[in-house]
């Protein structure tokens, strides 16, 4: 376990940064990015990204919501607008990478719930602590790193990240954190939930064929202490390479200003680097809000 944790920061560190902050300007601070609105969910199979790491999935007959943040969060307001009415938002099985505000919201998960009452959660293992009272204990499913399970026609995979859990203080790591992979006999999807670069890349090739990678690039600066939590789009393209998927989806951008980066900093970087170098695999980068229809065929 020791190797996919975060080191830890010191608390001297992180007020500097902190301290810091507030004599930062930037022309491009109040930059958004662009939504694309929706009316309603399609019905055939596809992927929708709600900004930040946020992706609704339609995989056969089943809808998964992954890591749903449906509006503000504790201490950061939602720059981005959510491209759905969330009146119109359900899902079959939700599944949450950790414990942090910005992959758990409590208030969108029991929203979820509420309007879809057969839903499943699918969560790290340790994670009941936070759903106990709040969901039948038979719909909460744990997993290890590595343990799979069946939900609806679809096979579903805890992988590492190498990150940290926790909401409060003294809960650090009392459950587990990781990203996921989702497979049937047409696709295989991986969402890497919140990491910093790692050889769980490569151990995670070694055992899926992943077609479609959906990776976070933003809140990466600054480096000293955003390396050891995230990814930036540099790593992100590096580590698409060590999964060798088909193609590289971007996440966790443009929607809430957890780092140095302005919003539209790590789209226009990842683009950048993408167009100055061939890489093994394709790139598909999406508007929030963008529906993205599953090739008809995946080797």
């Amino acid at each position: 376990m020791q190797k996919y944790t975060s080191p830890k920061i010191s608390l001297k560190t992180i007020l500097k940064w902190q301290f810091s902050k507030s004599f930062q300007t930037s022309e491009q601070e109040h930059k958004s990015l662009p939504i694309i609105s929706q009316e309603i969910l399609p019905d055939s199979e596809y992927a929708l990204w709600l900004g930040h790491a946020t992706l609704w999935l339609k995989i056969g007959t089943t809808t998964v919501a992954i890591d749903p943040v449906l509006g503000n969060i504790p201490m950061y307001r939602r720059q981005s607008p959510l491209p759905i009415p969330k009146e119109k938002l359900y899902a079959d099985v939700i599944l949450i990478t950790h414990a942090h505000y910005d992959h758990y919201d409590k208030t969108s998960v029991m929203f979820l719930l509420k309007q879809n009452p057969q839903t499943i959660i699918v969560a790290p293992a340790g994670f009941w602590r936070y759903l106990k009272g709040k969901i039948d204990r038979e719909r909460c499913f744990e997993l290890e790193w590595w343990e799979s399970m069946m939900v609806e026609g679809l096979f579903i995979t805890l992988v590492p990240a190498k990150h940290w859990s926790n909401r409060i203080h003294f809960d650090m790591n009392k459950a587990l954190w990781g990203g996921y992979v989702i497979q049937n006999p047409k696709h295989t999807i991986y969402h890497s939930g919140d990491t910093a670069y790692g050889e769980h890349f490569q151990e995670i090739s070694n055992h899926f064929n992943i077609d479609e990678a959906f990776l976070p690039i933003g809140a990466y600066r600054p480096e000293e202490i955003m390396k050891h939590f995230h990814i930036n789009p540099a790593e992100a393209l590096k580590a698409a390479e060590n999964l060798k998927v088909k193609t590289l989806i971007p996440i966790h951008y443009g929607t809430f200003k957890l780092s140095d980066e302005s919003l539209t900093e790590p789209i226009e970087w990842f683009e950048k680097l993408f167009r100055k170098q061939n890489y093994p695999f394709h790139a598909k980068t999406l508007i929030i809000g963008e529906i993205y229809r599953f090739p008809p065929e995946q080797d």
